[in-house]
């Protein structure tokens, strides 16, 4: 039912669908709050609600016929609050861009078939419980644009079939990065800017072969960038601005761009940190040779420096 241009609310009558496996209303303009016999649906494996916000009255459907649809905020709920725990089945959950609020419960941890957890952009106030890392199948974890507080639970190091962490955009989320981030050998992405996030970067992140993205900017990140970072040879992404990384970004990480770490696109902004003299102290507060893009670590300002 993905794309269709549907909107109103979803009907209480869908908890009747005892065998219902597969549940995508992607994409549409639906409102108001989930219904309780939603979590009824005890077979469910994949349920994707993602894209109901809609900021435009005008909706262009599948086949592209244009419809005129109420403006809405998205579905509404406190979704993954204890009566998830009856969709143990669930492999799939996809909430991007809705209403949904509330809490992750402790609960959580009884999706043992979990493989995917999207819910960015929605407003979710509360702290990542712990029981989130016996997520063991996990592959894709997505809290961005929301509301989480407190930090990164001690034991995310569980999530070893964790490929991609995005957390960016949680003003409140604070703290060092747990030493048992490192040990994620599968991850490829990681998103963890623009939250308040405090500490070093660990040169354990050498052991993390894998990593493409890496976005760190616009913490409360210190010290300096660790040359194991050099050992990530698939990196094809970094920021590290506006941050208080600084000293001189090490020649194991600048050799990174004769690998991955580079673009064609000279509007590229592919390597990003607080290199551009300051208008207060006239040097960068970190040494670059190699960034694509140079920030003013006190004015925020920043500009490409097309090194092609």
């Amino acid at each position: 039912l993905s794309s269709n241009c549907l909107f109103g609310t979803i009907p209480t009558e869908f908890g009747l669908l005892s065998n219902l496996m597969y549940l995508d209303f992607k994409d549409n303009g639906l409102s108001g709050y989930i219904p309780d016999s939603f979590f009824d649906l005890k077979s469910l494996v994949r349920l994707d609600l993602s894209y109901n916000a809609n900021y435009d009255s005008n909706c262009t459907g599948s086949n592209g016929e244009i419809f005129e649809v109420p403006i809405s905020f998205g579905i509404e709920g406190t979704i993954l609050e204890d009566k998830i725990e009856n969709l143990r089945y669930l492999m799939d959950i996809d909430l991007t861009d809705n209403y949904f609020s509330g809490t992750i419960t402790p609960k959580i941890s009884a999706l043992k078939n979990l493989e995917r957890l999207v819910v960015d952009n929605n407003v979710f106030k509360s702290t990542i419980p712990n029981e989130i890392t016996k997520l063991e199948n996990i592959r894709e974890l997505w809290l961005s644009m929301n509301y989480f507080t407190g930090k990164i639970p001690d034991d995310i190091g569980n999530l070893r079939s964790l490929e991609s962490f995005s957390m960016w955009g949680n003003e409140d989320l604070t703290g060092s990065l747990p030493e048992s981030l490192y040990d994620l050998a599968h991850l490829e992405d990681l998103h963890l800017f623009r939250n308040t996030f405090t500490g070093t970067i660990s040169s354990k992140i050498g052991q993390l072969t894998k990593l493409k993205t890496l976005t760190l900017a616009e913490n409360k990140f210190n010290g300096t960038l660790p040359s194991a970072l050099g050992f990530c040879e698939n990196l094809e992404f970094l920021r590290i601005e506006l941050t208080d990384i600084g000293g001189t970004v090490p020649q194991e990480v600048c050799s990174l761009t004769s690998k991955n770490l580079f673009s064609e696109d000279i509007d590229s902004e592919y390597f990003k940190a607080d290199c551009l003299p300051s208008s207060v102290t006239l040097v960068g507060f970190i040494e670059c040779d190699c960034c694509s893009s140079c920030c003013d670590h006190d004015t925020n300002v920043c500009t490409i420096l097309n090194r092609q």
